[in-house]
Order: structure tokens, then sequence, then C-alpha cells
């Protein structure tokens, strides 16, 4: 850099590809429970690049780019982002979703535009929580965010969003054309930490008791009946107008009022077929009152040790069995 009698010149070192390889000028660290998607939105930010042309450097070019990425992120662009990145492969491929136990759980992704659907009534590929959004020193979406039976931030207990509070459309951020963070709507411009009402207390214990089931579930503790969990909650269909839809295809307005409901003992829209798995979902649900969150404690009193190796065999004993020793340890911890 020199200083010139008509201002400032700068001439770039010499062999400075060399000292800085191919690096990207910016690289940024993932943020705990980060989803690759908003990793990549941040990333693209931080370089002066918008999301949507984002993508087609990367060579993922098309509609929902980085949420695809989260189901199914190829080598070549996990190689791609550690080469001008340098973060560790292994930490970059922690972030996305797959291999995904919990597939049948996730949001969906949508296969166009999210515009051509009414506000409101969209099923949305992801939802936030406006507090965490708020809060954040640098603003993220978490990969938990993306299960349907979360309805609720456990941080703050305020319900989550799925869409714009102004506008009403649902998240695009792979679609900014602009160059602005992606707390931003990208339709309307609006910021989207509008903050959400409390969930009620009974939906909140419904929903740990179900994040702290899948968490074992993922663990590799099967049940017996030979159908893993996420599969029976998963298929389970409720009657919302004309539609029967299952969990994960219902917005989050339909599936917040679902856990309510069968909190609260009353009418729920399961129709007027009964399966298994919709009698999985009132055992869950009778069984949220005594639920507090012990998974670490219930895994080591209750659940078998696993065998050696990365991948286990070993069953667990029935979702029943599971959630009244939950309750047991919770009464016995209650006394001095």
């Amino acid at each position: 850099m020199r200083f010139g009698p008509t201002g400032i010149s700068v001439t770039p070192a010499e062999r400075y590809e060399s000292a800085a390889g191919n690096r990207w000028p910016m690289s940024i660290m993932p943020a705990p429970g980060e989803l690759l998607s908003s990793w990549l939105h941040r990333l693209a930010y931080a370089n002066g690049i918008p999301p949507h042309y984002f993508g087609a450097l990367l060579g993922a070019p098309g509609e929902n780019w980085s949420a695809r990425l989260d189901r199914a992120l190829p080598d070549r662009i996990l190689r791609l982002l550690g080469e001008h990145t340098h973060i560790p492969l292994e930490d970059i491929a922690a972030l996305t979703v797959a291999p995904d136990p919990l597939a049948v759980l996730r949001l969906p992704l949508r296969p166009g535009s999210q515009q051509t659907c009414a506000p409101g009534r969209q099923v949305t590929w992801l939802q936030f929580c406006p507090a965490c959004l708020a809060e954040d020193e640098t603003p993220y979406f978490r990969r938990g965010w993306s299960l349907a039976t979360r309805v609720s931030c456990f941080r703050h207990g305020c319900r989550l969003r799925d869409r714009c509070p102004s506008c009403g459309q649902g998240l695009a951020p792979f679609s900014q054309k602009r160059l602005v963070p992606h707390q931003i709507c990208a339709w309307c411009g609006a910021a989207l930490c509008k903050r959400t009402r409390p969930a009620a207390n009974g939906v909140r214990r419904l929903e740990r008791l179900i994040d702290d089931l899948l968490r074992l579930h993922a663990a590799g503790h099967r049940m017996a009946e030979g159908r893993s969990l996420p599969d029976l909650l998963g298929s389970a269909c409720f009657q919302f107008g004309k539609k029967r839809m299952s969990i994960a295809r219902l917005p989050h307005r339909d599936r917040y009022h679902l856990l309510r409901q069968l909190t609260e003992g009353r009418s729920t829209p399961f129709g007027t077929r009964r399966s298994p798995a919709i009698s999985y979902w009132k055992r869950v649900a009778q069984a949220a009152p005594a639920w507090s969150g012990l998974v670490t404690s219930f895994s080591d009193a209750v659940l078998p040790r696993p065998k050696a190796g990365p991948c286990s065999t070993t069953a667990g004993p029935h979702l029943a069995d599971l959630v009244q020793a939950a309750a047991r340890l919770h009464q016995q911890r209650q006394v001095p």
C-alpha cells in the first residue's frame, strides 16, 4: 500500500496467491447445533455473495439449493468447502441431517417456490425461534428446528415460527438475491425476530418427552415391536379439513394445536381409523406430565448397555416401560 499525491494505491504483494492458497477471504466457524444451510448462508454473506448465487458457485443451483444439501451433501461439494474454508471435512459433514434416523419427522422440502402457496397454510422446510435469533451474536438456524415434533423453543419456552411474521411467507434464505443477513425475510425484507407467545406447559412437556425418546432411539436403542419410534410417530395421519396428513405435512399452527389437544385430553383429529401409530401418540401424551427431561439418568439406570462397536443391536424395552421407568426416576429424585 502506497500513499501518493493522488491518493492511495494498492499493489498485491508478490507470491500472495502462493501464501493464501485458494482459501476464500472469509472463513467462519459453524455454531453449536447449526444446520449446514445456515452456515452456508452465513459463509456466502461473509464473502460478499448473496445466497441465491452462492449455490451456483458450489455447483448446486436451483430451488432450495442449500436445504437440499442439508439432506444430501455430495462429496465433491464437501471437498470444495473444505478446500476453500480449511475447516475439517468431518466438521462440515456433521452439520447435515444425513444419514438421518429421524427423516420421517423432518419438515419436508417444497418442490417449488414457497410463494405459490397461500400464506399461513403452507408447509415449510424449517421453523425458528425469534428469541434465539434476537439473542444470537450472529443469528443462525438450528438442526433441531427442522423436526415436526418441535413446536416451541426449549430455551425460551415460546412458540416457534415457520414463516415471516410480516408477509406470512415461508423461509427462503437460499433465494435471497441481496447482500443481507439470513434473519431478514427474502420476500419482504422484514426481520424475523418478532417475539411469539409462550407455549402451553403441557405442550412443552410432551415435546421434551418425544425429543428425549427420539434421542434414545438415535443412540441405537430399538423398540421391541420391530418398528422404530420415528416411524410410528411419523406414520400416524391426522384429520385437518378434508385431508388426512402426517405431522410432518402440517404447518406449525396445526402441529401446535394438535399437541395441545393431546395433552389436554380433548378430542383429537385422528379420524375414524385406528392404528398402532395412533395408539403410540396417545400413550406418549398420557405419560408426558410425569416426564422431566431425565434422558441421561434414564438411559444409565434403565436401558441395557450397548455392545462395543459403532453398530449396536441391543434392543430396549417397550415404550410403555420406558416412560413408566422415567416417571419412577423423577419421583425418586423429588424425595428428600
